[in-house]
């Protein structure tokens, strides 16, 4: 059975302008599986999560979340969720172990299970030595991470992330995405948005690049970066004549990628490079790299 599934989903605001969010989008989550949705902001992403978790109507389509439909069963998607929206604040007097504690047992666990799973929570993201902190003395991301706690607390067989780790630092991002993976091993499903291209190459086992209310890319990271046709990129520093002999080139001030699709070309290029005392780099192509290119960037052709 997939975990989440929309068909044709469309949303349409209607106020002093008509904006269409969503242009009849399809996906399908499976269980236990980490799915990311990535794009920019304003791509759509935060409007699909929040139909997917009966926050919101959409104005046509159908949309399931465990073969449980939003729209008719709402109580029941519910039931199986937890929700980290975007926009979520703290309230002030109260303190990450409560926040996991008192998540647990709404969701019906006994209180010795709810201490049980608000310690594992807490510990998780790295917060456990803060549990009775007041929210109103944290940070904003040990705020953040206080909320992501109790959504893992809840023991909810599919979690709904909208932007978790934004204004996290490195390393508290990096135990969010460890909290993620261990959830995804425990057979739990993850949907989550990001616009951060590290994020969602890192923890994906697959993803969807929605943009302007469109999917317009879907699969596992190494299926979408098979979109483009150039395997390699040459970041190049300075000024090198003629770079687009070589491959596409985007300009970025005073630097150049060069995108190439043999690995051959791209080492003759390197050492033309270094032989002309330039700074240069060789890497395969990265998600950032697709992404831009389906999206749409600035680029500016080398001569």
């Amino acid at each position: 059975m997939e975990a989440v599934r929309s068909a044709g989903l469309i949303k349409v605001y209607r106020g002093k302008e008509v904006v269409e969010a969503l242009k009849g989008v399809n996906i399908s989550v499976r269980k236990g599986e980490l799915f990311t949705l990535l794009g920019p902001n304003g791509a759509g992403k935060t409007t699909f999560l929040r139909i997917i978790s009966t926050q919101l109507l959409p104005t046509k389509g159908e949309a399931y979340v465990l073969g449980y439909d939003v729209l008719n069963e709402p109580k029941e998607v519910r039931k199986r969720i937890a929700v980290v929206p975007q926009d979520a604040v703290t309230y002030g007097m109260y303190t990450p172990w409560e926040y996991a504690y008192y998540f647990a047992l709404l969701r019906g666990m006994s209180k010795a299970d709810a201490k049980d799973a608000a310690e594992r929570a807490l510990k998780t993201v790295g917060i456990w030595e803060l549990k009775n902190r007041t929210c109103l003395t944290l940070s904003g991301g040990e705020k953040k991470r206080a909320i992501i706690a109790a959504a893992l607390s809840s023991d909810a067989e599919v979690l709904m992330l909208d932007e978790p780790t934004s204004g996290l630092d490195a390393v508290a991002r990096r135990r969010v995405w460890s909290a993620l993976r261990e959830m995804v091993n425990k057979g739990k499903t993850v949907l989550l948005t990001t616009h951060m291209m590290e994020e969602a190459e890192m923890i994906s086992d697959r993803l969807a690049i929605i943009n302007k209310g469109l999917v317009i890319a879907e699969g596992d990271v190494s299926e979408v970066k098979r979109l483009v046709k150039e395997r390699y990129r040459v970041v190049v520093w300075g000024q090198f004549n003629k770079l687009s002999e070589y491959g596409n080139v985007t300009r970025i001030g005073d630097r150049c990628i060069v995108y190439i699709d043999s690995e051959d070309v791209s080492l003759e290029l390197l050492r033309a490079c270094l032989g002309r005392g330039l700074k240069a780099e060789i890497s395969t192509v990265t998600l950032e790299d697709v992404f831009v290119r389906l999206v749409g960037g600035i680029e500016g052709e080398g001569s």
